[in-house]
C-alpha cells in the first residue's frame, strides 16, 4: 500500500509539471523587452502594451502584431484586453498561438459581438468556429485559452465560453503573439501569463531584442489569392 501511495504521489508530481515553464509580463517595468514587434508600432503606456500605429498589407488590410521568442505547444495563455473608452468596438484584438511562420498558425479573435477561433493558412484566415457573444468593451476583458492537443478552451472573465477543436490538426507547435486587426482606437494588452513546456521568463531589462531578428513580413499577412 505504501509503495502504491508513493507511486501515485510521483505521478501527481509529474502531471503537475507537464507544462513546466511560465512567462508573466504586466509591463509594470515600463518596457516590452523580450517581445519582437513584427508589424506596426507599439509602446508601453500606463503599464500596458498598446499599438501606436498600424502597418498595411498588400491588400490594404491594416494589422499590428508582436511575437514571443519561444515556441508553445500545450498549456495556457491569459491576456487582459482593454478597449479605449471612446472605441466603438470595431477593432479586433487577437491572440495568436502555434504560429509556425508569418502566414500559418492558430488565432483567437475578439469582436464586440462574438468570439472566433480560427487559423491562418498561407496568410488566409479560416474560421474554425465563431460564437455570438456580446462583449462589454467598457470593461477589461480577461481572455484565457487552455490548449491541449488540437482543442482550445476559451474563457472570458473566468467563465468558460467554448471548447473548439481543429479536426485538421494543422499546427502542433509555434510562437505566441498578440495582434490587432482593423485597428482604429488603441487597444491595451496587459497581464499576459503564459504557461507551457519550453516557456521561460523574458531576459533582464538590460537585454534588448535584436531588430535584425524581426521577420520580413508579419503574421496574418493576407496574400492575394491569385
Amino acid at each position: 500500500m505504501r509503495i502504491f501511495l508513493m507511486s501515485c504521489c510521483c505521478l501527481c508530481l509529474l502531471s503537475s509539471h507537464v507544462y513546466a515553464g511560465e512567462c508573466i509580463d504586466d509591463f509594470d517595468n515600463g518596457n516590452a523587452d523580450g517581445w519582437n514587434e513584427v508589424a506596426g508600432e507599439w509602446e508601453v503606456q500606463d503599464s500596458a502594451y498598446v499599438q501606436l500605429a498600424a502597418s498595411t498589407d498588400i491588400r490594404g488590410i491594416p494589422r499590428t502584431i508582436i511575437q514571443s521568442p519561444w515556441e508553445f505547444t500545450d498549456g495556457s495563455i491569459e491576456v487582459t484586453i482593454t478597449f479605449e473608452k471612446k472605441s466603438a468596438g470595431t477593432e479586433v484584438p487577437a491572440i495568436l498561438y502555434r504560429m509556425i511562420d508569418e502566414d500559418n498558425g492558430y488565432a483567437f479573435r475578439l469582436h464586440s459581438d462574438s468570439m472566433q477561433v480560427g487559423k491562418f493558412l498561407e496568410g488566409q484566415y479560416q474560421d474554425i468556429r465563431g460564437d455570438a457573444q456580446r462583449i462589454n468593451i467598457g470593461k477589461p476583458c480577461k481572455i484565457r485559452l487552455e490548449v491541449e492537443g488540437y482543442f482550445t478552451k476559451v474563457y472570458y472573465n473566468d467563465e468558460i465560453k467554448a471548447r473548439i477543436g481543429d479536426l485538421d490538426k494543422a499546427f502542433e507547435k509555434g510562437k505566441i503573439g498578440i495582434a490587432i486587426f482593423e485597428p482604429g482606437d488603441p487597444i491595451y494588452f496587459d497581464d499576459i501569463i503564459i504557461n507551457g513546456e519550453g516557456v521561460f521568463p523574458f531576459p533582464p531589462l538590460s537585454y534588448k531584442v535584436d531588430p535584425g531578428a524581426k521577420l520580413a513580413s508579419s503574421w496574418g499577412e493576407l496574400k492575394s489569392s491569385n
